[in-house]
């Protein structure tokens, strides 16, 4: 699906199929129970809604936090392995120039102590130098001192072994070398201006020379087999039982865990790690992970509780929930190059007939967001309600204009989204009233690729066989004078999971298609595997509409939306001169042909990308999000209330609010959490409690 990494700075950006309750990896281990993925409401009294009122000096500390994983870790190798169960043991070992506090989203000092770039004037492909200097005094976990050396070596290393995970960010530089002028200890030439390069070509992890001068090819590297990783994280790993348990030991008087400004971000406290170690136990099914949290033999769990647990976790004493943010979202996509899913008249018609409110507070159980952006909530400065003083974070109005137009409840206001159709209307962001809901424009004062319907549509007599198979159906549409069979050769295709992996998002599916039948549209569902369905959307193109989802995106915006949203990353399947030359055989993430037409944000995302100011390039990303919104290539249906479940009754300072608060963040707890003072710490104060072995 293009690059493993659509943007450095996001971490890990794992490619999820759909569920009932948002989406859940699989290309990558991930949760194993998706339909039960979700979070606790805002006003359950187990939430932990503030960090503890703490400073160091009064943090009690010491204690091994054990942590449960549903998966094996697949190896500890950082420049091959993307298993997001591997990376959170190595994000504990490993350090970048720069860190991104998870509150404010900031590009905050780390091995480097600080930067610049100067941008030559005057050149048509301008080409950044970017100078930084090295922080003094760090350590790698072996004793050897950090130095300047270390940081060209890792540079040149990556940029010789072109490592898959780390291209994206290695490719743009030029050269890295001692800086010959001023103060600055190195220098970096980029061929191209990057929107992004503090927290991306400045974020790389660090390695040291003194081990990987000797690695000729970095793939055939274990760090696990000599003597585990070397990092200048605060973490060492003294135990390494790969289908069992991992250990990783924490330093005393860490000196990244003292920078001032940890102190100047709300919610965070400086002076971690401030446990001694933390246990990751590895178990063989994730009913047996879920019971152990349960039963208090473990602290907590890799990303989230299942929904069905939510009430068993809310009895038991000393265990409460760390409320977060989705860090993607769920999705239904549609493929642009086929009438009438190339008009977006069409295609946002189709949304008001998605019954939101039976999936948020039905399915879901109110463990759901609304969707509307292809940003999480908690990514707000690149969200376009960012772009308006008071704008209410998904409540705004401008955020709702196309969900579901009911009649009365649950049932759509058909006549209404007809008439929609036949005037050929778009919300293409002007101020007006469509199907009887007002919208005030838009937030961030760009507007949509179409001002009026692409297609002429007329309703008549029932004619194919799948609307004549539902009963009260009386009307179908017409596209230019023909029926949606006679143009595509059968009814539109909603592709769907098997409802054993997915029953709710099954349910809602068969919801939704009923709604278009009823409305005049013939369509049907058709089930496939998530794998089957990857080679028929990403290598193929060949489908109607499908579900799926993302995470681990970036908060900064302008590298998932090229990866996603730009037509460079879609094939072109056009009869036009040179078209062969615009279609590959790689699996590209824009399978839905955005931008090959005349829906596209690629203006906005390629100066987002090269805007090298932060306030400049984060308002450009919002035009950018909130043009993609009303080109509507995606039904983005949910974002999961993500909750973290933990053992508060003997440990706190756990950092609530954030995205991803027990996965993607991972490491940021484990630089919070401190004992409560409750206990000794480890495993709910039964640490004896067991993983199993597990492939």
């Amino acid at each position: 699906m293009g690059d493993d990494n659509p943007e450095f700075e996001t971490g890990r950006r794992s490619f999820l199929q759909a569920s009932g309750a948002g989406a859940v990896a699989l290309s990558l281990p991930g949760a194993a129970d998706a339909e039960e993925r979700g979070a606790v409401r805002d006003t359950d009294e187990s939430i932990l809604t503030e960090p503890t009122d703490v400073d160091a000096q009064n943090v009690q500390e010491g204690g091994v936090f054990v942590m449960g994983m549903g998966q094996q870790p697949r190896g500890l190798n950082p420049l091959s392995t993307s298993s997001a169960y591997s990376w959170a043991i190595l994000d504990l070992v490993y350090q970048g120039g720069t860190t991104v506090d998870p509150v404010e989203f900031e590009v905050r000092p780390n091995i480097y102590t600080d930067w610049t770039v100067e941008v030559p004037d005057g050149q048509a492909e301008p080409q950044p130098d970017v100078y930084f200097n090295v922080r003094e005094g760090l350590t790698w976990t072996d004793g050897e001192d950090l130095t300047v050396e270390d940081v060209i070596f890792t540079y040149d290393y990556m940029k010789e072994q072109e490592p898959g995970r780390y291209a994206s960010a290695i490719q743009p530089i030029n050269t890295v070398e001692k800086a010959s002028q001023g103060d600055w200890d190195v220098h970096m030439k980029l061929d191209k201006p990057i929107g992004t390069y503090a927290s991306n070509q400045l974020a790389v992890p660090i390695l040291p020379q003194h081990v990987w001068s000797d690695v000729s090819d970095y793939r055939q590297y274990s760090p696990a087999q000599n003597d585990g990783p070397v990092g200048v994280g605060p973490g060492t790993v003294t135990r390494y039982e790969q289908s069992t348990a991992v250990e990783v030991e924490f330093r005393d008087d860490y000196p990244l865990g003292d920078l001032g400004w940890r102190e100047d971000v709300d919610r965070l406290v400086s002076g971690g790690p401030f446990l001694d170690a933390v246990r990751f136990k590895i178990f063989g099914s994730d009913s047996a992970l879920q019971q152990a949290f349960l039963r208090g033999n473990i602290d907590s769990l890799y990303d989230s509780i299942n929904v069905a647990n939510i009430p068993k976790v809310e009895e038991n004493q000393g265990q409460s929930f760390v409320q977060g943010y989705d860090t993607g979202f769920g999705y239904f996509a549609y493929n642009m190059r086929r009438v009438p899913l190339d008009d977006a008249t069409f295609r946002q018609a189709t949304s008001m007939v998605f019954d939101d409110y039976f999936w948020t507070e039905r399915l879901q159980q109110g463990y759901s967001y609304m969707g509307d952006f292809v940003m999480p909530p908690g990514y707000t400065a690149v969200r376009p309600e960012s772009a308006v003083e008071d704008a209410e974070l998904l409540n705004a109005p401008e955020t709702n204009a196309f969900e579901f137009r009911q009649k009365e409840p649950g049932v759509p206001d058909y006549e209404g989204i007809r008439t929609f159709l036949t005037e050929g209307k778009v919300i293409d962001g002007d101020e007006g009233e469509y199907v009887g809901k007002q919208y005030p424009g838009t937030l961030t004062g760009v507007t949509g690729g179409q001002s009026k319907g692409k297609h002429d549509y007329s309703f008549g007599p029932v004619q194919s066989e799948t609307l004549r198979q539902k009963q009260g159906v009386e009307d179908e549409i017409r596209v230019n004078g023909k029926t949606i069979p006679e143009i595509m050769g059968g009814p539109i295709e909603v592709l769907l999971y098997p409802a054993k992996d997915t029953p709710k998002l099954a349910k809602m599916t068969t919801r939704w298609v009923d709604m278009m039948n009823r409305l005049g549209i013939p369509a049907v569902t058709k089930v496939m595997t998530f794998n089957t369905m990857l080679g028929r959307v990403y290598s193929q193109e060949d489908f109607d509409i499908y579900p799926m989802g993302w995470s681990d995106l970036s908060p900064f915006a302008t590298g998932t939306l090229y990866n996603i949203f730009h037509s460079d990353n879609a094939d072109d399947h056009s009869e036009l001169e040179g078209y062969d030359e615009k279609n590959t055989t790689t699996q590209l993430n824009n399978a839905m042909g955005y931008g090959l037409g005349d829906a596209g944000a690629d203006d906005l995302i390629s100066r987002a990308r090269t805007t090298m100011e932060a306030e400049k390039r984060n308002q450009i990303a919002r035009k950018a999000v909130e043009r993609i919104y009303l080109d509507f290539p995606y039904q983005v249906y949910g974002y999961d209330k993500v909750m973290w479940p933990v053992n508060s009754g003997e440990f706190a300072g756990f950092v609530p609010e954030i995205p991803g608060p027990g996965a993607a963040n991972l490491p940021v707890q484990m630089m919070q959490i401190h004992q409560s003072g409750g206990g000794n710490g480890g495993g709910g104060g039964n640490s004896g409690g067991g993983g199993n072995s597990s492939s």
